[in-house]
């Protein structure tokens, strides 16, 4: 069972002490982000997430930080994602979606803040963001399908969809030049305003995603409906941008 912390940051001086002893000069930063930075943790339900990077060859002798990745595990935090300052210039293309999640959400506690000065491209937002949620929504209509009899797989579906949909949204009110709210709720409802959905869909999605409601199938089947219908009115909407 997991022990997990009251507050994050208590753990973090051992957390850093950690990758310092295993990697010393080969570490060059940590970086905290995701829902304790955005003042979202709630203990039990959250992850805590960390970004870590290296200097090439401390990359290779990785497998060093399987043993505390393993013990943090058990205290709620989750495999760092650990990269080469190199690597994360060059994803700007490749990732911009996630490094301006990271940008907007992350606070340095050792070393350099190596996300500070990216810039990822509106071009490359734009395009990725058409991928990311084309891709979301025929996942979804195939999920649907596969999982729709069963309840339990269904709940779980839609709560990991509507975790994925946070920094896509970010992305698209990045592209909008409009406010981006950190709150998820706010947050939905933003975009919901911004690309004309129906705002009632979101309540009841953010209910199941909080773990505040537990509907029966038939529920579960009416919210998935309204659901897809939104998500397919938001991806026509990226289509005409």
């Amino acid at each position: 069972m997991k022990k997990m912390p009251a507050t994050p940051e208590t753990i973090f001086a051992e957390y850093i002490n950690d990758w310092q002893t295993a990697f010393g000069s080969g570490l060059e930063a940590i970086i905290l982000y995701g829902s304790v930075v955005r003042g979202e943790y709630s203990g039990q339900s959250s992850d805590i997430n960390f970004l870590v990077i290296l200097k090439p060859e401390a990359m290779k002798k990785l497998r060093t930080a399987i043993p505390f990745t393993e013990k943090w595990r058990q205290h709620g935090v989750v495999a760092p994602l650990v990269l080469t300052r190199d690597f994360l210039r060059a994803s700007l293309d490749s990732f911009p979606i996630e490094i301006l999640s990271l940008q907007r959400h992350h606070r340095a506690l050792f070393g350099e803040d190596v996300l500070q000065d990216l810039a990822p491209s509106p071009q490359h937002v734009r395009l990725q963001l058409e991928r990311e949620i084309k891709g979301k929504l025929v996942h979804l209509w195939k999920g649907f399908l596969s999982v729709g009899a069963e309840r339990n797989a269904l709940h779980d579906l839609l709560v990991r969809s509507i975790s994925d949909l946070y920094a896509l949204f970010e992305a698209f009110l990045f592209l909008k030049n409009e406010e981006i709210p950190v709150k998820r709720k706010e947050l939905f409802q933003q975009v919901a305003r911004v690309a004309n959905l129906d705002e009632s869909f979101i309540a009841p999605l953010l209910r199941l995603h909080e773990h505040e409601s537990r509907p029966y199938r038939e529920e579960l089947w009416r919210l998935t409906e309204d659901y897809l219908v939104q998500i397919e009115k938001f991806s026509d909407y990226i289509d005409r941008m």
